[in-house]
């Protein structure tokens, strides 16, 4: 698999797990997981800013 899919796939589960937390919390964790989906989509635009700098290396490392 192509790594950044592997990233991309961390981040949204990361960012659906952590909202469908928050709406396990709030007695809504459907509602949550949802929202999280949203956020992900959202933010995915960020990765240049939030990512490590390793990460970012090595996703587009060719040599490996």
């Amino acid at each position: 698999m192509d790594r950044v899919a592997v990233v991309a796939w961390l981040w949204f589960i990361g960012w659906i797990a952590g909202g469908w937390t928050v709406g396990k919390m709030l007695d809504m964790p459907g509602t949550g997981a949802i929202c999280g989906f949203i956020m992900a989509l959202l933010s995915v635009f960020t990765w240049p800013w939030v990512m490590p700098r390793f990460i970012d290396d090595w996703m587009h490392d060719l040599r490996v």
